[in-house]
């Protein structure tokens, strides 16, 4: 599996592809077969990506996922 974090258009927003999550997608995640799958943060398979804080965000601020308007 490969992990991307996810940069989206300036014209649109990605959602997480998981059931029942209505957030923003964080990390592009792609398996062994090809499959592609955008994910959030609370959902994301990788360990490693999960625990990085983005740009701006303290140590001591709990990352989330913003949730779509």
């Amino acid at each position: 599996m490969e992990y991307f974090r996810l940069d989206h258009p300036p014209d649109r927003l990605i959602l997480c592809n998981s059931a029942n999550c209505e957030s923003i997608a964080d990390y592009l995640e792609v398996n062994e077969h090809g499959r592609e799958d955008f994910v959030c943060a609370n959902h994301t398979s990788s360990i490693r990506h999960a625990s990085v804080l983005p740009k701006g965000t303290t140590s001591n601020e709990q990352y989330v996922s913003r949730p779509a308007a």
